[in-house]
Parts: structure tokens; sequence; C-alpha cells
């Protein structure tokens, strides 16, 4: 019975999916989606970005020490979670702030920061409980860079970055340093209106000493194939899978639970703001797995130059100086 409400209910998210690329895709115009600009910041040029993420999750006969929740593309965040549970009940908002610089036209390098407020309900042997907290989450750095343009072979793209700071414990600051990591890579093809892209990523997660004991929350890979849909020059519409692999927890040298997967379907709307601001709305619900969701509002902005701002002296901007010219003459 479980297994075919299961397979009703991936059946109907699939049939959506479907319905969106037969029926919405074919009112295109010829405006490439918003995702291939906001791959790489312009070089010598700087970017901030905020993200807002709201998650709820249910979990049952829970059997780890750490939960995972996305933040971004090819973002995780380690959530404490307790061990042994009969059911869980979670709602978390996630905050994280980041910049990014273009060293060249291929490279960029970017850092953040997180913090996350949560809400849990247990039910275990011992009857409803409740807690709520507050907490610096983690700090990274990372690096990306451009191997190949989309041409006569798909574009590449790779990615590496490392955690600064984590925060591994459910209540206060208990900090370790260095110890998760990750790569991957992105690959698209632009089929005018369309971008067709896979990212896929490999998060390492090394042994860290959480109060007395020695804790190893298991490593992470995901593989994520999305559609971009170009509605106009303002306005991209993307919608995906992911797959998710995760290890189980090792307390101590003795492992803590069972391997699991995951698949999740997503949806996301991408606006062109300003010629300096985007937002970007997405959205997405597990079909496999624990019962759970992800929503997530991102603010992208793109800092002027020092060349744009020089443009009144040297020239500058075709594309600025065009636009100046028109207000001047209205």
């Amino acid at each position: 019975m479980i297994m075919e409400r299961s397979i009703l209910r991936l059946r109907g998210n699939v049939i959506a999916v479907l319905f969106f690329c037969t029926v919405a895709l074919p009112v295109a115009h010829a405006d490439l989606p918003l995702t291939i600009e906001d791959l790489l910041t312009a070089e010598k040029r700087w970017r901030a970005d905020i993200n807002f993420v709201y998650a709820n999750s249910d979990r049952r006969n829970v059997d780890s020490r750490y939960g995972t929740i996305q933040i971004g593309p090819g973002q995780f965040i380690s959530v404490p979670v307790a061990v042994g549970q009969a059911r869980q009940n979670l709602d978390l908002l996630a905050l994280s702030s980041g910049v990014r610089y273009g060293m060249s036209l291929d490279t960029e390098l970017f850092a953040r920061l997180g913090a996350i407020a949560q809400s849990t309900r247990t039910l275990d042997a011992d009857g409803p409980t409740a807690s709520s907290s507050e907490k610096f989450s983690d700090a990274w750095i990372g690096i990306n860079h451009r191997f190949s343009n989309d041409n006569k072979t798909p574009a590449l793209l790779m990615f590496a970055e490392l955690a600064l700071a984590e925060n591994v414990v459910a209540e206060g600051n208990e900090l370790v340093h260095g110890k998760s990591g990750m790569i991957g890579l992105t690959t698209y093809r632009a089929i005018d209106p369309l971008v067709l892209s896979l990212t896929t990523g490999y998060r390492h997660n090394a042994t860290r000493d959480v109060g007395s004991q020695r804790i190893n929350p298991g490593d992470l890979l995901f593989i994520n194939p999305t559609i971009g849909f170009a509605v106009n020059h303002e306005v991209t519409l993307t919608s995906g899978l992911q797959w998710r692999w995760q290890q189980r927890d090792e307390i101590d040298g003795q492992y803590q639970g069972i391997r699991t997967t995951k698949t999740q379907l997503e949806f996301g709307v991408g606006y062109a703001w300003s010629k300096q601001t985007t937002l970007q709305l997405s959205s997405r619900s597990d079909v496999t797995g624990d019962s759970g969701a992800e929503i997530g509002v991102t603010f992208l902005y793109k800092f002027p130059s020092r060349f744009s701002i020089n443009n009144n002296q040297t020239g500058g901007d075709a594309t600025e100086n065009t636009n100046r010219s028109e207000i001047e003459n209205q």
C-alpha cells in the first residue's frame, strides 16, 4: 500500500512536469535563460547574494546524527538531529549571505556565511517534546572555473569549496574547521530559448570531535538535471529533478543507521528586477524518502564597476552610453 502511494505521487509529479514541457514551452521568445548569466561573475566585478530558505521535514525512525538541507545549487548545510527518535517534525529557516568576485573571464572566487533558526517536535518512547534554537551554521570559500564554452561541445564549468567553519551542535556554538569540502561540475547546452543543464557534486565530510564523541556525518553525492526556459528577457522558468545519495553516519568508529537515497522534484522562477538585481524563487519537494519540502528566495546584486562609473569621462560601456542618450533625448 505504501509503495503504491509513492508510485502514484511520483507519477502525478512526472505528469505535471511533462504537461509543463509540452504546453508551456511552445510559446517561447528568443531570449536565453537568466541561469546562464548567473553562472559566473564578469571579470573584475563584484556580486553579492542573499538566500532565504524555509525547509520542513517529517522523519520517522530517525537513526542519524545529521540531516542535510539545500540552500542553493550545489550548496548544502548539515543540521544536527538526535539519534534513535520515533518521529521528528522540523521547521527550519536558513539565511546565507555571500560575495563573488570575477578573477578573469573564466574564473570566479566566492565566500559565504550562514545562520539557521529551527523548531523541532519529537515523539519518542518518553512522549512528545519540543525545542528551538538560533545559531551560526557555517562559513565557506570556493572557486568556479569555466573550462569550455557552449560551442561545438556543451559548456563545462567546475567548482570546489571548503568549509572554513561549521557549527556541529544542535544548540549553542561548537565549531570545527576545514572538515568538509565539495567538488563538482556543471555542463549545459543552450538551445534558444531553452538551456539543458546537468550539475553533479560530491561532498566529503571528515571525522570531527563533537563533545566527547568522534563523528563522521557521511559523504554526499547529488545529480541534478534541469531545464531552463526563457519566457522573455526578464523571466526564466526552471524545472528538474535531483537525486541525492547520503552515506550513513559513523560515531566512535561504529556505523549508525543506513545509507539513504532521495529524489526531489524542483521548480523555479528567475526575474530580472533591474540591470543589477535578479530575484530567484525556487522550491523542492521530496518524491521519495522522507517527507519534506524546501522553498528558497535569492537576491543577486551586481555591483557597478569603476569602469562604468567613469563612463562620462572615458566613453565607457556602449550599452550604458546608449541608454543614457535615450533618456536625454526624451
